[in-house]
């Protein structure tokens, strides 16, 4: 029997065409999926790769953390050492200060005439309580003072002063208070 093709040759491009379009569709997406797949195994190949890394550089960190402490606590160490050795040289600094407060007033007062009752000596300030003979007295030692390289100029400071009997004669209670400069810093104002 002899077969008689009645469709027309277009119609069999078409057909083509779009048999052809519809595997290079399937096959444009098996190759996407084909990627894609790739790229997925790559990429948790990579997190694998970088977790293990991680788990290692924590190893480590947790070797080494002891050391840290170790570091925390010489720091500490050095701080209380350094404090320790201010407070040294502080002390060093004017450890003397009593003693040459006691010769300063030793040379200073005049002799037979004023009597000390009380001596507050703080950083920097000095307050005496006394009795004296008479307000010459005060007077005379207040400029003896003044004088010395270890007041400071200006600061001489008659607090009070008052009539009192004691055995009875008639003395005068005082106060006097100034500033008490420091060896070092007289010791600076002379370099000057």
């Amino acid at each position: 029997m002899i077969q008689i093709n009645l469709l027309p040759v277009r119609v069999k491009r078409k057909q083509e065409l779009a048999r052809q379009f519809v595997s290079a569709y399937f096959l444009s997406i098996g190759l996407m999926i084909a990627i894609i797949a790739m790229l997925w195994i790559s990429s948790s190949k990579e997190i694998n790769a970088l977790g293990s890394r991680l788990n290692s550089v924590k190893g480590e960190v947790a070797k080494y953390s002891h050391f840290e402490q170790a570091l925390k606590d010489l720091t500490a160490k050095k701080e209380m050492v350094d404090k320790k050795r201010d407070l040294i040289k502080s002390l060093q600094k004017d450890r003397d200060d009593a003693v040459r407060v006691l010769a300063l007033l030793a040379i200073q007062v005049p002799p037979e005439k004023i009597w000390f009752e009380k001596l507050n000596l703080k950083p920097g300030s000095m307050v005496l309580d006394g009795v004296a003979q008479s307000n010459e007295a005060i007077v005379e030692f207040m400029r003896n003072l003044e004088a010395s390289p270890y007041v400071e100029k200006g600061s001489i400071n008659l607090v009070q002063s008052r009539q009192v009997e004691m055995q009875k004669m008639k003395l005068r209670e005082f106060q006097i208070s100034y500033r008490f400069l420091p060896f070092s810093e007289v010791k600076k104002k002379m370099k000057m």
